[in-house]
């Protein structure tokens, strides 16, 4: 809920998941909930990054730092798959202690590489990307799939050109419907954290996990290698 229990906003937001499915309900509550007016308003800012870095912070801070000028609130979406160290630690302050009626929504696919210094600034809110494109048949395919085809399955999200970059976004969301998937097959095995028996494979659960979070991680870095991540993600799965 993006309402406190005052019935108001909290002062800054991470919204993690699929950023474009969040985006449009994040416009929707905005103009419908709380009357704030997107089109032409000097008191909304919209940054749609690959990577966020202390340069952009800067310009947040900048503009954030400004009284409201058509209304009472001011409104900052940041769209982004990556945000560096250095601009994090920028908007540590910018986080806790924005200019009044200042509200500011971080959106990301995950929030692995958030430090705890900025989280803990943070109202942060798992979107489940509902009535957004879901990648469960292609995980569900990538389960029950022998290496060789996981490979090809993976290639949606390498570049088809070579002036095309890998869809990280793409893939981080993958692992997210990943680990939704396993987290609901192994929970009617048996209690999540011990080993299970699926099929002829003994998991454990806990190390698969483990991985997936890791590999999250790793996408999360300013230049991650895609195709090795997810080469390594399909040689760990266990076939299910």
């Amino acid at each position: 809920m993006l309402f406190q229990k005052d019935n108001k906003l909290h002062h800054a937001y991470l919204l993690e998941g699929d950023k474009e499915n969040i985006f449009k309900e994040l416009l929707f509550f905005l103009e419908d909930k709380i009357d704030f007016k997107i089109k032409s308003n000097p008191d909304f800012y919209l940054g749609d990054f690959d990577t966020f870095g202390i340069e952009d912070g800067r310009y947040i801070n900048n503009f954030q730092s400004k009284k409201a000028i058509g209304g009472e609130n001011k409104i900052i979406v940041i769209k982004t798959n990556f945000i560096t160290v250095q601009a994090q630690n920028s908007l540590l302050k910018v986080f806790e202690e924005p200019t009044i009626n200042t509200h500011i929504f971080l959106i990301m696919p995950s929030s692995e590489a958030i430090l705890p210094t900025l989280k803990s600034r943070l109202n942060i809110i798992k979107h489940l990307d509902l009535g957004g494109p879901s990648k469960s048949g292609l995980v569900e395919d990538f389960l029950k799939s022998n290496i060789s085809k996981r490979f090809d399955l993976i290639k949606i999200f390498l570049p088809q050109k070579t002036n095309e970059k890998a869809d990280k976004s793409g893939a981080i969301s993958f692992l997210n419907d990943l680990e939704k998937i396993l987290y609901n097959k192994f929970k009617t095995a048996c209690p999540i954290g011990r080993s299970v028996k699926i099929g002829s494979s003994q998991i454990n659960q806990k190390e698969v996990f483990n991985e997936i979070i890791k590999c999250r991680s790793y996408l999360n870095d300013s230049s991650p290698s895609v195709k090795m991540i997810l080469e390594h993600i399909s040689q760990i799965i266990p076939i299910i």
